[in-house]
């Protein structure tokens, strides 16, 4: 008979790490959702109507829970009483009460930072959520369209031909350069400024890139991030190919999702493993270059001084996920007028925005109960405007700042640096001019 929950999709350290949660209850004081449940803040929808989570169904959307209810699935299984009489039945109502819970994770690691055992959380739970998709009880609502967004090669459903229709006509891009820029969805389509900053920033500081146009397809994280892999390798493949094709060897990202995706997953699903050009995180590059001389603080011939309290946002992707921390604060250090505070949650220790691991399109009410809670931190701090690196963490952060009476704003790193060196960030007319966040 087979295992009602399937190992399907786990590694076997992965399977291992479930026997190393020691259950000191840790992550129990940073996960953001099990906070936000626990304190009555947020109710799930699978829970009754009208009153707030208990203490114990709070619990059962923690890490914590999640990794025991895991552990037991899989040794019903297969563990040795399965060995020696065959799995044990798990009713099906159990698992899809687990998918709910599971599905209400951000994935934003910050249980995995705080393990005593060195558990990597985030990636067993995006294993068991494509366990559950393979087993076809994933994903989780509105989740479940990314699939078909994607027979466009791109989230918004929007003609591939205008990938670069927000360029600026002034602006060069090389037919082939070592440099390549990935522009990602929402730069594309939703948060043009961002991109036009971004190619602002590299043709004033003189470095020649190109861009893959039209031949940049969806990195595919909104795919990997919910359980839905089947098309992962596909879209790997197309990009990695047409980054060969372009003569590109390091492959900068203004966009942390996009960042993440192809220096932690992209590997997984391309064929050798390795990717045949470097990763970077735009604000990483830029201080690589920096570190080796070629860039110096002098060569962004600043024009304009902010004069602005503001504080950094660790995307989860760009800082837990990849490690990525001091670079940008090390550029905002740099832009005339800017007062760098930190929130207490800061870098590794950090408070997820709520948008990540499918929350938004899932769980939007609470992906907006969590951006609010960012939003506070800012404020108690003094700040006057938040800044990160992701598009996503922007839209939701400002769908925050939206729904509260807040003197808080936001601005993307990118802008920030654009606008301090002069730069002209006019959007040109496009088809969605009037789409952009």
């Amino acid at each position: 008979m087979k295992p009602s929950m399937t190992s399907e999709r786990f590694t076997a350290v992965q399977l291992m790490e479930l026997d190393a949660c020691t259950r000191c209850n840790e992550c129990l004081n940073w996960c953001p959702v099990y906070e936000e449940i626990n304190t009555g803040q947020f109710t799930p929808a699978e829970l009754p109507e009208g009153r707030t989570a208990t203490e114990q169904e709070a619990l059962a959307y923690s890490p914590r829970n999640r990794i025991m209810v895991l552990k037991d699935f899989i040794n019903k299984g297969y563990g040795w009483r399965a060995r020696l009489f065959g799995p044990k039945h798990i009713p099906e109502e159990d698992i899809l009460k687990f998918k709910d819970e599971l599905y209400h994770c951000t994935t934003c690691g910050a249980c995995g930072s705080v393990c005593e055992a060195g558990i990597d959380t985030v990636e067993i739970w995006e294993s068991a959520r494509a366990n559950m998709v393979i087993n076809e009880r994933g994903p989780y609502g509105k989740q479940s369209g990314f699939i078909d967004l994607l027979k466009s090669y791109n989230v918004f459903a929007a003609d591939q031909k205008d990938r670069l229709c927000w360029i600026p006509e002034d602006i060069h891009v090389e037919d082939t350069a070592e440099v390549g820029y990935f522009t990602g969805c929402t730069a594309a389509y939703r948060m043009q400024k961002v991109g036009v900053a971004t190619v602002r920033v590299l043709d004033a500081l003189g470095i020649p890139f190109t861009m893959l146009g039209e031949e940049e397809w969806c990195c595919a994280s909104v795919a990997v991030r919910t359980g839905q892999l089947g098309i992962a390798k596909e879209f790997v493949d197309h990009n990695v190919n047409a980054a060969k094709k372009k003569g590109i060897k390091k492959m900068v990202y203004a966009c942390a999702g996009c960042h993440r995706t192809s220096i932690i997953d992209w590997p997984k699903f391309y064929e050798g493993g390795e990717l045949p050009f470097k990763v970077y995180a735009l604000s990483e590059y830029l201080c690589e270059l920096m570190d080796e001389g070629k860039l110096k603080p002098e060569d962004f011939k600043f024009k304009n001084s902010l004069d602005k309290v503001v504080t950094f946002h660790d995307s989860c992707h760009t800082g837990r996920h990849v490690g990525i921390y001091e670079q940008p604060r090390r550029i905002l250090e740099l832009i005339p007028g800017i007062k760098l505070v930190e929130m207490e949650r800061n870098r590794s220790y950090q408070r997820c925005c709520g948008a990540g691991g499918g929350i938004k399109a899932g769980v939007s009410d609470l992906a907006l109960k969590l951006a609010q809670e960012r939003v506070r931190d800012a404020e108690e701090v003094g700040a006057e405007m938040i800044t990160c690196t992701c598009p996503f963490c922007r839209r939701n952060i400002m769908d925050g700042i939206n729904a509260m009476d807040t003197n808080v704003v936001f601005e993307d790193e990118m802008v920030l640096l654009a606008e301090a060196m002069g730069l002209d960030l006019t959007v040109p007319q496009n088809p969605y001019t009037d789409k952009n966040m």
